[in-house]
């Protein structure tokens, strides 16, 4: 991957956030996403996204 690939895939996913487009999220984010060394998977990381934007 290109870092102009990189890049145009970073903005597609802040993108994906900026527009709570959390049905597409899972192009952008693991099954097994970890954050911050807590592994919530993709549900859990989605879940998590949905309620900072409340």
């Amino acid at each position: 991957m290109t870092d102009t690939d990189l890049a145009t895939r970073y903005r597609a996913y802040i993108d994906c956030l900026n527009r709570q487009d959390w049905p597409a999220l899972g192009e952008y984010v693991a099954d097994d996403v970890i954050h911050n060394d807590r592994p919530l998977g993709l549900p859990g990381y989605r879940a998590m996204l949905e309620q900072d934007f409340r």
